[in-house]
Order: C-alpha cells, then sequence, then structure tokens
C-alpha cells in the first residue's frame, strides 16, 4: 500500500467528518496523517469524542493485520509503527513487495450529531471517491445505519454508522481484485459492527 492510498483514505475520513459538520472551528484543517521518525502521526479529530455511550474495542482487535493480511493476500502486511490507536489502525507492506494495506476507524461521536448527517456525509464521500478513482459506491444493509461500501479496482472500503461510532474499514491489496476481496471485507465489517 503506497502514501497516496493512505492520504485518500485520511482524505476520505476527513470528508466524512468535514461534511457531517463535527469537524471543529472553520479554520481547523483537514486531518491527514504525516510523516514521522518511525511511522505516521495520526491527527486528532476536533469535536469527536467523549460523547459515546460505552467504548468499542481497540480497533486493532477489530481489524488485525492477520485480517489484513488474509483479505489482501500481502502476508507483508504489519501494523505500521505510530499509526494505531484506541479508534484508528493503519496497515501496510512496508517492505512495497506485495501492496497490501489496510485502515480502520471506530470513532465515537457525541449524541448531538444527527446520525442522518453522518450517514449522509459518508454517501458524499464514498461516492464522490469513487467517481474519482472509478470505483463504485453502493449501499450495504444489516451494518448499522448509512452503511455503504466502495469497490475499487484493488480496494474495498466499507463505512457505517453504529449506535455512537463512525466505522470505515478499508482493505487494499496490489495482487487481489477489489470486487475478489469484497466478501471478506464485508464478513469483516459484520464482525466490526457486531462488536461496536
Amino acid at each position: 500500500m503506497t502514501s497516496k492510498p493512505l492520504l485518500v483514505g485520511a482524505l476520505s475520513i476527513g470528508t466524512i467528518i468535514g461534511i457531517a459538520g463535527c469537524g471543529g472551528a472553520s479554520n481547523a484543517s483537514t486531518p491527514t496523517p504525516t510523516a514521522s521518525s518511525g511511522g505516521l502521526t495520526l491527527p486528532t479529530i476536533p469535536g469527536l469524542g467523549g460523547g459515546s455511550t460505552g467504548s468499542a474495542p481497540a480497533a486493532t482487535t477489530l481489524l488485525t493485520a492477520a485480517d489484513v493480511q488474509t483479505i489482501s493476500g500481502d502476508s507483508g502486511v504489519t501494523a505500521l509503527m505510530g499509526a494505531c490507536s484506541t479508534t484508528t489502525c493503519i496497515y501496510s507492506d512496508t517492505t512495497g513487495s506485495g501492496g497490501g494495506g489496510g485502515v480502520i476507524f471506530v470513532e465515537p461521536f457525541p449524541g448531538a450529531i444527527g446520525q442522518a448527517a453522518l450517514q449522509a456525509a459518508i454517501a458524499t464521500a464514498l461516492s464522490g471517491q469513487a467517481n474519482s478513482n472509478g470505483g463504485s459506491a453502493v449501499a450495504v444493509s444489516g451494518l448499522g445505519t448509512g452503511a455503504i461500501k466502495e469497490i475499487e479496482a484493488n480496494s474495498v472500503t466499507y463505512a457505517f454508522v453504529k449506535d455512537n461510532y463512525l466505522v470505515v474499514l478499508n482493505v487494499s491489496s496490489g495482487t487481489k481484485s477489489g470486487a475478489d476481496m469484497d466478501s471478506q471485507v464485508g464478513a469483516a465489517a459484520q464482525t466490526v459492527a457486531g462488536s461496536v
């Protein structure tokens, strides 16, 4: 997984948050990962957190490196050093040989933020991304509310709102098509939805 998909994934998440109207002050920048020694520094997302009811399991337990390895077909995928927190984890083949990687984002949001706004933001962000990358964004049932998936040539993204959580999963591969990975990423999304 190259830095471009990592940045695209971060921008898609930032777009979802921005469109939902919970991106903080108007002068706040879109969250993107930044390079640092030994990995990435994950951004904080202003306006989120602190308002959820309960807590979700850590992101690394909901979508593991082994899961991403299996789905992407790349045994070299690992969690990037400094790129995982309780709500987010970025996985990549740092050798660059396999091209596999993934992102999981499970962010609590305050109850005051409307689920309808988050659902609309998910649909807008993913369909805009799909149009620019030749993918297709479609609605998905059984994951929560406002669930949508995007299938591109070599990646699959699922995004949905479950209770007080915004969930985004993405897996990419250098050897498998998005269509080939769709059912496995969908199963991973079902597991995450059942655990949140």
